[in-house]
């Protein structure tokens, strides 16, 4: 009767082990460094509410930041913010999450350009869209690595279409259990 028990017993704490291992937080909040091409280096921040175990809704924001300076003395700065809403996809593993998601929004970019004592800036929103996805890694049951998110940009300032990829990585906590 003791060995039917403790076998029991201990078939229930790894079931229990087991789920705590795949459960699904509520929410994923990121945070991290985000790459746009050129010399466009920024952060990326995300938060990401869990409706169940392959579908969530997430808001992203991105904060880009590059300049240059040409040989006629002209320093040009230009800064771009992205404000993306939209479902998420994940696969949730033991260790490993792959997401994918396509988010909608709008971008906003700002130029200065400084020559010759004047300084004139320039400043557009318009429509853009955020396609791809990544790949988390769980640290702890509140804490997770993304490894990386490969995104595909496309925004529309001043009449003409900007294509980019996104590339970042960082800190994921999570929150809550589902």
């Amino acid at each position: 009767m003791r060995k039917v028990f403790f076998t029991a017993l201990l078939a229930f704490f790894l079931a229990q082990t087991a789920a705590a291992q795949e459960e699904t937080p509520k929410a994923e909040l990121f945070g991290g460094y985000s790459y746009a091409g050129g010399n466009f280096h920024g952060w990326n921040a995300s938060v990401a509410g869990n409706v169940n175990k392959w579908f969530g809704l997430a808001a992203d924001f991105t904060g880009h930041y590059g300049g240059a300076i040409d040989e006629d003395g002209f320093d040009e700065r230009q800064r771009v913010h992205g404000y993306h809403f939209g479902p998420r996809f994940s696969a949730r593993r033991k260790r490993v999450t792959p997401f994918a998601h396509a988010l909608f929004g709008a971008s906003s970019l700002k130029t200065t350009l400084t020559g010759f004592g004047q300084k004139f800036e320039f400043s557009d929103t318009g429509f853009s869209l955020v396609a791809g996805g990544g790949l988390d890694i769980k640290l702890h049951d509140r804490l997770s690595l993304r490894a990386f998110q490969l995104d595909y940009l496309r925004a529309r300032f001043f009449g003409e279409t900007e294509n980019r990829g996104r590339l970042g990585f960082g800190l994921v906590i999570r929150l809550g259990k589902k």
